[in-house]
């Protein structure tokens, strides 16, 4: 048990998760129209990053709603989070670099908006702009953000 408590810990030093508080509306304003072909418009600054037009909302349970973006030909990067109550929990960018192998790079700071009449219909409609941990360049910002329309599977 001390062991657990322990790795629970060291974790949490090793990766210190910002969470992002949820600013819910009623219609979330803007332009929408990609969602007929796709169910992320976004532009993100990140390493081995050439766009990204799919996100995933699948519901893990009552609670929690878990979203990534998938990777593709080009683009080896991902934006990972949970949607858990009214809170943005754990989001992170996971670098699965053809060169250096794997990274997690932390949101540091951000905003989201999500529309709660879409939410209650089982549609993930948001509006997002989140930064990140940069160790190897602080100077550069690392950020994604965008707008999201997808069906909660």
């Amino acid at each position: 048990m001390k062991y657990s408590i322990l790795l629970f810990s060291l974790i949490f030093c090793l990766f210190p998760f910002k969470d992002l508080k949820i600013q819910w509306v009623e219609n979330l304003d803007g332009d929408f129209s990609f969602s007929r072909k796709q169910s992320l418009k976004c532009e993100a600054w990140c390493y081995e990053y050439a766009g990204a037009t799919e996100i995933i909302a699948k519901r893990s349970n009552k609670d929690t709603i878990e979203c990534y973006t998938l990777a593709n030909e080009a683009t080896h990067c991902t934006l990972h989070f949970y949607i858990i109550n009214n809170v943005i929990s754990n989001p992170r960018i996971e670098l699965n670099s053809i060169a250096d192998g794997k990274r997690t790079y932390v949101c540091n700071d951000g905003s989201i908006k999500m529309d709660k009449k879409a939410m209650q219909k089982g549609i993930l409609k948001a509006q997002f702009d989140m930064k990140f941990d940069h160790p190897e360049n602080p100077e550069k910002v690392m950020f994604w953000k965008g707008k999201i329309y997808a069906k909660i599977k």
